[in-house]
């Protein structure tokens, strides 16, 4: 509740000290719920490289925001831009709003702010590691697109979309080799904010041609990637139950026993590689519609990201294939207890959600 709070709060702040504040409780309540689990070390291992890398993209955001203050005497977001006005493309007001894609940067879990991630998502609880994946990181999106909107002192949108490029294909990339399924839906989710990055990128940066489709496209996308990827880590949260593993080889056939989940595990895989007639497809259609808008460069990143979605398709559809079509492990339970009904229902809602929000977008 407390971290929820955090995220709503970033949405309503008004001014850069509440924006930070709520900021950092939503960071905060989220190091302890990484760690909640304490049976073995690995939760706590990674709540504190989550703790230690997050804290030190706060504290230069912070430096950034002190640093805007000096310059203008006041912290509200609406009356920053015509205060820097004079200010605008200069050196420091660069190097002002390099802090700041850094400093939120992390929590947005950026490539190469990323590395906290796969550890912090994978240990967590999985109704954590669904809120984490789900909307926490979008939430450090959001503040830094409030920001840097606010100051409105550069044009960063090219430097987002570059950045948007290296972390669709390093987020996919790694996750081909995952045998842990938490860890890969967690890189996953790196290649998804990927996704999100370019329509912000495209919007900001070419906002003659792409403002509204690109924004709209990265938007959608993370309501999109919340339902779906949530619904995904439910899944696993599942499985992790009845086997005590988050390893794919001895999972390998649990979804034969749980048809209902299994295929609301299927629909997440296909929404989250943008096939259709999920909702993952219909925004990363708006998405590619936005580079088409934009032409050449942009052209260029929805070729990207259709290629992206490609390579996604193998360790989705393989992770599938494993745990609902695999062999069942001779060494497996010949017994499994049955999924509680308190289980099993959220997972089947943002199932129904994914094909819902695909079939009337």
């Amino acid at each position: 509740l407390i971290m929820t709070a955090g995220m709503v709060g970033i949405g309503f702040a008004a001014d850069l000290f509440s924006l930070y504040v709520l900021f950092e409780v939503m960071s905060v309540a989220s190091f302890v719920l990484v760690a909640f689990e304490r049976e073995d070390w690995e939760p706590v291992e990674a709540g504190v490289k989550y703790l230690v890398i997050s804290t030190t993209g706060s504290l230069l955001a912070l430096l950034g925001i002190a640093i805007i203050y000096s310059y203008t005497g006041t912290l509200e977001l609406a009356g920053l831009a015509p205060r820097l006005a004079g200010q605008a493309g200069g050196a420091a007001m660069m190097a002002l709003t390099a802090m700041i894609i850094v400093g939120f940067g992390v929590k947005a879990a950026i490539v190469p702010m990323h590395t906290w991630l796969p550890d912090a998502h994978s240990a967590a609880p999985s109704g954590i590691s669904a809120m984490l994946s789900g909307i926490v990181i979008e939430a450090g999106l959001i503040a830094m697109l409030r920001v840097l909107m606010g100051i409105a002192a550069v044009n960063f949108g090219l430097l987002m979309v570059l950045l948007a490029l290296v972390t669709m294909f390093v987020g996919n990339l790694i996750a081909l080799r995952q045998t842990d399924l938490k860890r890969m839906f967690a890189y996953s989710s790196v290649a998804q904010m990927g996704y999100i990055v370019m329509g912000v990128g495209l919007a900001l940066g070419y906002p003659h041609f792409a403002a509204f489709s690109g924004m709209r496209g990265a938007l959608y996308h993370i309501f999109n990637h919340a339902i779906a990827k949530g619904g995904a880590f439910l899944c696993a949260g599942a499985f992790l139950w009845l086997l005590g593993t988050r390893d794919m080889r001895r999972l390998s056939g649990i979804g034969r026993r749980f048809p209902v989940v299994a295929i609301s595990f299927l629909i997440f895989a296909l929404a989250l590689a943008g096939t259709p007639p999920f909702n993952g497809y219909f925004s990363k259609l708006l998405l590619v519609r936005a580079g088409a808008d934009v032409g050449g460069w942009g052209l260029f990143m929805a070729v990207m990201l259709v290629l992206n979605s490609v390579i996604s398709l193998f360790y989705y559809l393989g992770a599938v294939n494993t745990v609902i079509f695999g062999p069942v492990p001779e060494d497996g339970p010949k017994s499994i207890k049955p999924l509680p009904f308190m289980i099993v229902l959220p997972i089947v809602v943002r199932g129904v959600l994914a094909v819902l929000l695909g079939v009337y977008p």
